[in-house]
């Protein structure tokens, strides 16, 4: 063991002991009951927007947007303009709906307001909304063992366990609250921190004229056009982008702002904010890649240029002296727990407040929330290390599984809020026709060697398909569209008694 990797683990304990603190401290009195997975339910902009952009910038736009910068060049910054991209489009969606000032709790109460206030589409979007969940959290416990494995040299079990432990205890101690002040704290870290490690990265690798030199001596002049196009092809700039922004509209994490914030517009400031400054942020993990490239490539450093997904960890432990190299890894772990806590308490209130309900047939009582709402922090952090298996790198698994997963829920939830003869069977058949063709995908390697020669990922098809099947199913159905009213007393008549 090196002294850096000692050095990295007493910041890193010292950093987790100082997170529970802080949600440990901002959470007092607002965590029991539905407070410890609403937070109260009023935050106002400036959290909104702070938890908002913590949750953005996550592991994709940290850790595989580097590796992918190492790479691709300036294809590692497809990722963040995907997610930007993916906020604009949920703002114009969810801007006019009035969704906060309406009440809803839940992501699938707000299928079913959409859906006509229809019960089995809630019952179907609980379920779906949980699995989401679990995939993206699955999806930082990823990233935080990549650096883990690489500064520790621990099995990558044990690192995944260790990140796991990372941002699962401050959220099983202060609930929403919790995750909502860490996220503050990590945003400015996170932000800080890459901004101050580019400015540094980049005179070291001996400026931008000799990464330019050097990407173009390893016949890699393509890295430096327009999100790394010449190298990979526009079918894969578009495929990453894709695979990213359509999430954004069928991702709990997101909506959950949207209803705990003080009020409708103060959501929205937030989102278009945290969106702008994502877009901004896409930048530096590329930057940083490239200049980590450069230098991997003087120093004839072997297991990174084999393993890009060491290149963030590669500029902290060996390119930056012991300080700057910390700074630099509590701002990668910085991005990925502040997304991972907040996918952790997204699934558990999903859980808490549709899907115990729904089979219970009772809501959970006021008394019981927070107690159960632990227990099933836990379960949920124990699927998500489950899922981490189907993929190898942190990229791979966003475009593969997730890629899979998400997009015929993205897809049901644009055709109810925007299409007004969107049926439920129409939502059904969008998230059940993508979810098909998602595991087959995964599943069936022949398959999966077709689509991926074809479109690079399953996120196209599989948003092409359920849109496809939406359509043709809804106008199958006609049916006759209640009042907003009328749809609310279906929703809260739900909440009530399932």
């Amino acid at each position: 063991m090196t002294n850096f990797t000692v050095f990295f683990l007493i910041g890193f304990v010292i950093y987790i002991g100082i997170m529970i603190a802080i949600g440990t401290f901002s959470s007092r009195g607002k965590n029991t009951g539905t407070n410890y997975l609403t937070g109260g339910a009023q935050l106002p902009l400036y959290l909104i927007f702070a938890t908002m952009g913590a949750t953005l910038i996550g592991t994709g736009s940290s850790i595989g947007a580097t590796s992918n910068g190492f790479k691709f060049g300036f294809g590692g910054s497809a990722y963040g303009f995907g997610a930007a991209l993916g906020m604009l489009i949920l703002i114009l969606v969810v801007r006019k709906g009035g969704l906060r000032a309406k009440g809803i709790q839940t992501m699938a109460e707000e299928a079913q307001f959409h859906y006509n206030g229809n019960k089995y589409i809630k019952i179907v979007m609980s379920f779906m909304m949980y699995l989401i969940e679990v995939v993206w959290l699955g999806n930082h416990i990823n990233g935080g063992a990549t650096y883990l494995g690489f500064v520790t040299g621990l099995d990558p079990v044990v690192c995944k366990l260790i990140t796991v432990l990372a941002f699962g205890l401050y959220v099983i101690i202060g609930g929403y609250l919790a995750v909502v002040w860490t996220d503050l704290i990590q945003l400015i870290i996170l932000v800080f921190g890459f901004i101050s490690i580019t400015c540094i990265a980049i005179p070291m690798a001996g400026g931008w004229s000799e990464i330019a030199h050097t990407l173009e001596s390893a016949n890699k002049a393509g890295n430096l056009s327009l999100y790394g196009y010449k190298t990979m092809g526009w079918m894969w700039v578009i495929s990453i982008i894709w695979s990213v922004a359509v999430p954004c509209l069928g991702t709990p994490t997101y909506r959950i702002r949207l209803y705990t914030a003080k009020d409708d517009s103060t959501a929205i400031r937030g989102f278009s904010l945290s969106a702008v400054l994502l877009f901004v942020f896409s930048l530096l993990p590329a930057l940083i890649g490239m200049a980590a490239f450069t230098i991997a490539t003087k120093n004839g450093a072997a297991e990174v240029l084999k393993r890009p997904d060491f290149a963030f960890t590669y500029v902290a432990t060996t390119v930056l002296g012991p300080v700057l190299g910390l700074l630099f890894m509590i701002a990668g772990l910085s991005a990925t727990m502040s997304s991972g806590d907040s996918d952790a308490i997204a699934g558990t209130a999903i859980f808490i407040g549709d899907i115990y309900p729904i089979v219970k047939k009772k809501p959970v009582h006021q008394d019981k929330i927070t107690k159960l709402s632990r227990v099933i922090t836990v379960l949920t952090l124990a699927l998500a290390f489950a899922a981490t298996l189907f993929a190898k790198d942190v990229m791979s698994y966003i475009s593969n599984v997730i890629g899979s997963i998400i997009p015929g829920v993205s897809v049901a939830m644009f055709l109810g809020a925007v299409w007004k003869k969107a049926s439920w069977q129409g939502g059904i058949a969008s998230v059940g026709s993508a979810m098909l063709f998602g595991m087959t995908y995964l599943f069936s390697p022949p398959f999966k060697a077709l689509i991926a020669s074809t479109f690079t990922g399953p996120a196209i098809p599989a948003t092409i398909i359920a849109l496809v099947f939406g359509i043709i199913v809804s106008l199958l159905t006609p049916f006759e569209k209640l009042s907003e009213e009328e749809r609310m007393k279906l929703v809260i008549a739900s909440r009530e008694k399932i």
